[in-house]
């Protein structure tokens, strides 16, 4: 299937050969960063000291909020040693401070990066890049023991998926998982005595790993590589950096409402109930079966009991007023409708027949699809979660574009297709540009094979409204064939973000409870000057949407026999432990 994909004549050149050195097997293993034996010091690709907590605070403000593996208190104090003593730092340090680095720039504008540090973003990238991946083979990083390393590789890993192949991340994410393992990560620390610090950044960084191993496998198209049968590190505390240090002897109570760590649990929990539920093992068994055994009406009643799960534990504590506990709700309902889309979609369920699928229900998928696709570009440019767009642009809606492009092979004119080309144009940019993109992978190639019969289709549609206009327009230009994609400015009933129901009231689960109560909606929001509008006008909407009826709801304290607040998976309980 790879070779399929994968036109050969594409493929990138070979890395070029290591230099040559001793046997000795820290000589070695450069190899996989291209390692030059020439650079003795690296000392000279630090910024300049006065910068380097400049860089830090970048990093605080724009990467720890969403990647929490490490403790910030912590490390600031180190960091701030280490800027006077460059010459004197530990090799693992100095991977973490390429990483934080690296990270920075990645979270930053075109202008933001150069006005902070007087280089191109790209020169940037590429200068710290380099320099981490030659810190890191100095480091001996193949056989490190060093949890400093790990958690520096893993931060450069979630943040390179920014910019290089998904093959490379894929690879890298495969060695980050062995390399934790070695460790001991995949157990939790509680059971060896270790301290609740220990405890608590051992599993910080394993579930973190996780998500990134789902994360690259669904960019690749393959099985993640972790599953639940492998590991029983626990949950992290839902704690806040100040309320734990090293020096503890007892772990510290957890919080009720919304923490530091809200966003990274709430992603845990429902990666943990969508992996389960979609994934199997290959070979025959219970195991393999059990994806099989779970009816339609039971997959949505996971996604409900999981709806309701996190808006118990932590979205009724947050306030949507604030950034970032507006993308975590936001986030959370784009994943569940994300989850929706995958259980719905006629080649996931095994009762499929083509001839069965109605208009109508393709109707539904196909809002579906491109409602997901505009509100995850809603999340990337709204101006107060701005400084996180960076990581919101790695999440490719795999699933909701691919089925948008299929029904534009086939919806070629009217309100709908116009939208989803509005939005398709939003999550791609231009199309033109994105098909001479040279990223590699299992998706990304026949993903740009149908944009491009899409989009041949769409041309000749329009040529023909042209020539035999029935309103005596010529009808809309077709979006992304010679310039770039103009920011969502809609308006009306064709952009209402309500989720199609059909006559027996299915549709994805939205959040309730936690929004603003008032009845303007998405329509209002896309009204208004510039098709921009307040964090505030967007909970408004979703307080609102209809999408989902009360009556659907699943009462998780009438069905969960006493065990309300805790959503079940097959017996498993997801909102405490990964096992």
């Amino acid at each position: 299937m790879q070779d399929i994909l994968d036109d050969p004549t594409e493929e990138e050149g070979d890395y070029p050969s290591p230099g040559s050195g001793s046997s000795a097997s820290a000589n070695h293993q450069g190899f996989i960063f291209s390692f030059s034996s020439t650079i003795l010091s690296l000392r000279n690709f630090h910024p300049p000291a006065h910068q380097i907590l400049t860089y830090w605070e970048v990093y605080k403000e724009n990467v720890d909020p969403l990647v929490k593996v490490i403790h910030r208190p912590s490390l600031e104090k180190t960091l701030a040693d280490a800027a006077k003593e460059l010459d004197h730092i530990s090799k693992p340090l100095e991977c973490m401070m390429f990483s934080i680095y690296f990270a920075a720039v990645t979270s930053l504008s075109d202008e933001e990066c150069i006005s902070m540090t007087g280089m191109e973003k790209e020169s940037a990238l590429k200068k710290y890049r380099f320099a981490f991946e030659q810190a890191m083979a100095r480091a001996g990083f193949l056989s490190t023991t060093e949890m400093v390393i790990i958690q520096a590789f893993t931060i450069f890993l979630i943040c390179v998926r920014r910019h290089d192949d998904s093959r490379f991340v894929w690879t890298m994410t495969g060695l980050l998982i062995r390399l934790a393992q070695s460790m001991g990560l995949q157990r939790d620390g509680e059971q060896f005595g270790l301290s609740p610090y220990e405890t608590e950044m051992r599993r910080r960084l394993w579930w973190t790993l996780i998500h990134l191993d789902l994360r690259a496998s669904e960019d690749h198209g393959t099985d993640p590589t972790i599953v639940d049968q492998s590991f029983d590190t626990r949950f992290p505390l839902n704690i806040n950096d100040e309320d734990i240090d090293p020096a503890m002897r007892a772990p510290p109570p957890e919080h009720d409402g919304a923490t530091e760590m809200t966003f990274d649990l709430v992603r845990f929990t429902v990666s943990t109930t969508a992996r389960r539920m979609s994934y199997a093992p290959p070979g025959r068994g219970k195991c393999a079966d059990r994806s099989g055994t779970f009816t339609l009406e039971h997959k949505e009643r996971l996604i409900d009991e999981l709806n309701q799960h996190v808006e118990k534990k932590y979205l009724q504590h947050c306030d949507m007023n604030i950034p970032l506990h507006w993308v975590i709700g936001t986030v959370l309902r784009l994943v569940l409708a994300k989850m929706w889309l995958i259980v719905h979609h006629p080649l996931q369920r095994e009762d499929f027949d083509s001839k069965e699928l109605s208009e109508e229900t393709k109707d539904r998928l196909f809002r579906t699809s491109v409602d997901i696709i505009q509100w995850s570009s809603v999340l990337e440019k709204e101006p107060s979660t701005k400084k996180w767009g960076w990581i919101f642009r790695t999440y490719v809606q795999w699933h909701a574009v691919a089925f948008v492009l299929s029904q534009l092979c086939v919806r070629t004119k009217g309100a709908e297709a116009d939208r989803a080309w509005q939005a398709i144009g939003e999550i791609l940019g231009d199309i033109n540009a994105q098909l001479a993109t040279p990223k590699r992978g299992m998706l990304w190639k026949p993903l740009r094979r149908l944009l491009k019969r899409a989009q041949a289709v769409r041309v000749k549609a329009l040529e023909q409204q042209k020539m035999f206009p029935l309103d005596g327009s010529l009808g809309p230009a077709m979006p992304g064939l010679g310039a770039p994609m103009d920011p969502i400015s809609l308006t009306g009933n064709d952009v209402a973000f309500a989720m199609d129901l059909n006559s027996d009231g299915h549709g994805p689960p939205i959040i309730n409870n936690c929004m603003p109560n008032t009845s303007n909606g998405l329509s209002t929001y896309l009204s208004t000057e510039q098709g921009q509008a307040s964090m505030m006008d967007q909970n408004e909407w979703m307080y609102n949407d209809p999408a989902f009826p009360t009556s659907q709801v699943f009462n998780l304290a009438a069905n969960a026999t006493g065990s309300a607040g805790t959503a079940m998976f097959n017996g498993m309980d997801v909102s405490d432990s990964g096992s």
